[in-house]
């Protein structure tokens, strides 16, 4: 569909005011060589603001701040409140008017922010999306399976911001003019919520593909990503339910199209999953589906046996496809358990000292 109707965005290298928001919470070991690695982006120094909130961190990264001054501008958010009211509190006092909101580990490349910002030369553009590249894994299970689905997400994402709008962003590099941004309540994930308030207002949010950041993963094991990815789902169904008003058939059919294609349907594949391998256990008589049920248990069985020997630290070649599978498909049940049990958790931990 995109390519039988593409929207393409009309690009030109402004520089309008930009105020670079870092979200951060005890993160002396990385905010140092992140400040320098934003003070090297290739922007007028006169037009770039950078300010770091400091979700009442504890350790010396208030102080590291401080000695980037003036040229970067500590706000601190007082007391423990999370990733989005952190960024609500910079945005107030935030004088630019793109916003462009990163983690306190992404790199950037120099030119990067000029790239996302060439986008909001089209009118129509309220918000833009960097492609971020996850790596730095220590296991190589995570990241054999996590670049097959990241070179998958970004497939989708490409297209569906060259036919009309993207639904979220990577939170650790997108933008959003200043004047579209929507406060938010502290346990909405902002980086999906925000991007489609501003598709709510009317205007669009591309993907940039020239934006490349690089962001390096806290998942050391598979446990680690396999609840990295429980808490996205968990954090995803409550965007989703907080934005119920906005996925209705009749006003947004294309988006709700999107929702249910790109999240909702993968989401639920354990489910479908299931279903097949019941449906091919009542046919077990017929040799077609006595040979799909066999085929469907043993990938099953290798994915468990990978994922017991892998909590052991024992690695199998050729082991990682079904693993990462089971992963990616364990998530959403853990999630949905999460739900029901309505937990919910604003605040993060770095893992790093």
């Amino acid at each position: 569909m995109a390519q039988l109707r593409p929207r393409p965005v009309r690009k030109e290298p402004i520089v309008p005011t930009v105020s670079f928001i870092i979200a951060a919470y005890n993160e002396e070991a990385a905010i140092g060589a992140k400040l320098a690695n934003t003070l090297a982006l290739d922007y007028p120094a006169e037009r770039l603001e950078i300010l770091v909130a400091s979700d009442g961190s504890t350790d010396r990264t208030d102080a590291i701040v401080r000695s980037f001054a003036p040229r970067v501008r500590l706000v601190p958010v007082g007391g423990r409140h999370g990733k989005t009211i952190a960024q609500n509190r910079a945005v107030e006092v935030a004088t630019g008017e793109i916003l462009v909101f990163s983690d306190a580990t992404t790199v950037y490349p120099a030119g990067s922010v000029r790239a996302m910002v060439a986008d909001f030369a089209d009118p129509a553009v309220g918000a833009v999306a960097a492609r971020v590249v996850m790596g730095a894994e220590t296991d190589e299970t995570i990241v054999k399976g996590r670049s097959i689905y990241a070179d998958y997400e970004f497939f989708l994402r490409r297209y569906e911001s060259r036919l009309h709008s993207l639904l979220g962003a990577a939170g650790a590099a997108y933008a959003v003019r200043r004047r579209l941004y929507t406060p938010l309540e502290a346990h909405v994930i902002s980086d999906f919520v925000q991007v489609v308030k501003v598709v709510e207002q009317g205007y669009r949010a591309v993907l940039e593909d020239d934006a490349i950041c690089f962001e390096p993963s806290e998942s050391r094991s598979i446990g680690d990503e396999l609840e990295r990815r429980a808490r996205v789902i968990t954090r995803g169904i409550r965007g989703q339910l907080y934005l119920a008003s906005f996925f209705h058939p009749l006003r947004h059919p294309w988006f709700c199209f999107q929702m249910l294609s790109h999240r909702l349907l993968r989401w639920a594949v354990p489910l479908f999953l299931a279903v097949a391998l019941a449906a091919n256990a009542l046919l077990v008589t017929r040799p077609f589906y006595r040979a799909l049920f066999v085929g469907q248990a043993a990938f099953y069985l290798a994915a468990a046996l990978a994922y017991a020997l892998e909590r052991r630290n024992i690695r199998l070649p050729g082991l990682f496809i079904p693993l990462y599978f089971f992963v990616v498909n364990l998530a959403p049940l853990l999630a949905l358990r999460a739900l029901l049990r309505g937990e919910q958790k604003a605040t993060w931990e770095t893992g790093r000292t």
